[in-house]
């Protein structure tokens, strides 16, 4: 009689399952979690993007290498234990070997001008115009 005991599952399955619900799938596609941690006022994801994701221009070249990252850019992804979380996003900076030339991609992470993540500023839209009504 009484209720089926649910399998438990990995703790790989319950890490991945807590990141996607502090960051956006859209990131998440082009961006891995390198290091998570709390500070007073805040908390802190750190992602970098993923290797593979070589710029369109460089795609062709046999002599590209890893140069390092872009300034991070310091995203608000929402609130959570009455902290607001951050996203620190690093973009990867390439180059063809032997130049001096960089490249990196571009995303768009935020809603222009404000450095919230669309899904964020969509809600707090929709939360104003029902308060408004």
């Amino acid at each position: 009689m009484g209720q089926k005991r649910r399998k438990h599952k990995s703790e790989s399955e319950l890490y991945r399952d807590a990141i996607e619900l502090l960051v956006p799938k859209f990131i998440l596609e082009n961006f891995e979690v390198s290091d998570i941690w709390e500070q007073k006022t805040n908390w802190v994801i750190e992602l970098q993007e993923k290797e593979r994701r070589i710029p369109r221009e460089l795609e062709q070249a046999d002599d590209v290498v890893l140069d390092g990252f872009c300034h991070p850019i310091d995203v608000i992804s929402h609130s959570f234990s009455l902290k607001p979380v951050y996203l620190r996003i690093y973009r990867r900076r390439w180059k063809r070997s032997n130049t001096d030339q960089h490249y990196s991609n571009s995303y768009d992470l935020t809603i222009k001008g404000i450095k919230i993540v669309p899904e964020l500023g969509i809600f707090l839209k929709e939360e104003d115009r029902r308060l408004s009504c």
